[in-house]
């Protein structure tokens, strides 16, 4: 062989050993760039359920007829409505060119799977899906909801954008479109997909690729079920997961507030969202002393709210203006002060009611650290105006039955939700014609009138002087006693970024981790 050839040989071997080189260097530099987020979280997400999923996948996974936010509903997957017949009927006009993540096409048949689904399983929780009479598919991208009368009107379009009311394929059931089978593997039109499930062990989400809207940063995302708080945070620290995420519809399966502030100063980002929820005072309303108003006003006059915020490091904020924070319906234009402070006008209240001193049993859930300290709290407040409260500390079956029976004087309890939510727990906490409102809150027949057209009417004035006159109302009749404004936190490792909330639920899709 020539010198010649020998180099030009020696020149192409070198030149596929670098090629397979660099190949090599590309498919590692692939491989390393792939991001996949690890979460713990205190609930199972349940994705294959006989009824409904989690909030959390519901949210990923599956996309709503409408979004809510700021008190205003919102284009989703429908990109127009019409109320129609006195309201009897909302006919929704939907996107065209929707796939869901097996490549199918969205239609109006999928919309009308879930809500005869939902009727069929009677999973009614805070929406009106009840009142509905008939679901008609009138065209591939048109929907009609016809309903036994017209008087739900607001109410009715704002539940659309319930978390249950979130669209799924009819092959997400076994057999395929059987409306009361479980969900076997849900399928969306949603940014993410489940890759895989353990029940109470982990899902694995992945990005969905024919997503139609702005694709996930994040390959996957890996959701570890840890059910007890501490060790969620212990695997935070540990780095055993990237974030811990409070449970979506907040009030449960959270960071212990008392720990946020540790938690931060140890280099890790906290993230706090607060929601048109707040913890309070329900009374007995319908039995004495709690049915005198007077009575009512006392207690509501001798919580300190700042002592109550102080309980939780300040991480939430006292319950200044009334029963909703800024997040909730109408509140920013109405801003009803709450009852401040004043133990010497709590106990002229109630010595004109006729008592000197009382007894309360206040009834609570043994389980939450944070109720229980708060419930400690507001023992000695009381003490201070006479009102001697007992302590039932409860398992949650235990504290469910002695609720339903009526079996109590006090109650921590809270109202509202996250903000797709306000205007059906609103309804179903203060209207006695309201479907769930065996979780009722308060009711009086002056105050239910008002509310009523607070959460029908389509017209955003009117509502808004209803629901100032509900306000304004509920305050004058101490109907419950607000004592903070609730939030859900994020707990994340510094490197994760982009961390955002969207109205009431976290957003992954422009997280990556650096």
């Amino acid at each position: 062989m020539s010198t010649r050839k020998k180099i030009s040989t020696g020149i192409a071997i070198c030149l596929v050993l670098l090629s397979s080189i660099m190949l090599g260097c590309i498919e590692q530099g692939t491989q390393n760039s792939r991001q996949t987020l690890t979460i713990g979280y205190g609930k199972d997400t349940n994705v294959a359920s006989p009824k409904m999923m989690d909030f959390m996948p519901e949210m990923m996974v599956l996309e709503r007829l409408i979004e809510y936010k700021d008190g205003e509903v919102l284009p989703s997957l429908a990109t127009s409505w019409d109320i129609q017949d006195n309201s009897k009927t909302i006919v929704f006009h939907f996107k065209k060119d929707i796939k869901f993540s097996d490549g199918s096409p969205f239609t109006a048949e999928d919309v009308k799977f879930t809500f005869d689904r939902l009727k069929a399983l009677k999973y009614y929780h805070w929406t009106e899906v009840d009142r509905i009479k008939s679901v008609e598919v009138i065209d591939p991208h048109t929907i009609a909801f016809h309903y036994e009368d017209g008087k739900e009107g607001y109410i009715a379009l704002t539940a659309f954008g319930e978390y249950h009311c979130s669209i799924m394929s009819p092959v997400s059931v076994e057999p395929k479109g059987d409306v009361k089978e479980k969900i076997v593997n849900p399928i969306g039109t949603g940014p993410w997909k489940v890759d895989e499930y353990v029940k109470d062990q982990y899902t694995i989400f992945v990005r969905n690729e024919i997503y139609h809207g702005e694709k996930p940063k994040l390959d996957k995302i890996i959701v570890k079920v840890i059910p007890d708080a501490e060790t969620r945070v212990l695997a935070l620290r540990s780095g055993d997961v990237d974030m811990i995420v409070d449970y979506y519809h907040g009030g449960s399966s959270y960071t212990p507030r008392n720990l946020l502030e540790p938690l931060k100063s140890e280099g890790f980002n906290v993230i706090k969202n607060e929601m048109p929820m707040t913890t309070i005072i329900k009374f007995n309303y319908k039995k004495e002393p709690w049915n005198d108003v007077r009575v009512r006003k006392a207690v509501n006059y001798a919580i300190e709210k700042d002592e109550v915020s102080a309980l939780f490091d300040n991480w939430v904020n006292p319950a200044r203006h009334g029963l909703y924070s800024e997040q909730g319906p109408s509140i920013k234009e109405v801003k009803v002060e709450a009852y401040t402070n004043d133990i010497n006008k709590a106990k002229t209240l109630l010595k004109n009611a006729g008592y000197e001193e009382l007894k309360a049993d206040l009834v609570l859930q043994g389980e939450n650290p944070d109720e229980v300290k708060l419930c400690e709290l507001i023992q000695a407040q009381l003490k201070k105006i006479g009102i001697q409260v007992k302590l039932s500390v409860l398992e949650g079956g235990a504290y469910s039955e002695r609720r339903n029976k009526g079996d109590y004087d006090l109650m921590v309890y809270y109202i509202g939700g996250p903000e797709r939510r306000s205007y059906t727990r609103t309804d179903g906490r203060f209207n006695p014609n309201a479907p769930e409102f065996g979780y009722g809150a308060y009711d009086d027949p002056e105050l239910s009138d008002v509310l009523e057209k607070a959460v029908s009417s389509f017209d955003g004035k009117e509502r808004q002087e209803e629901f100032k006159q509900f306000y304004q109302l509920l305050h004058e009749k101490a109907g419950v006693v607000p004592l903070y404004y609730d939030a859900v936190f994020i707990v994340a490792d510094k490197k994760v970024k982009g961390i955002k909330y969207v109205s009431s639920e976290p957003c992954f899709s422009g997280v990556w981790i650096e």
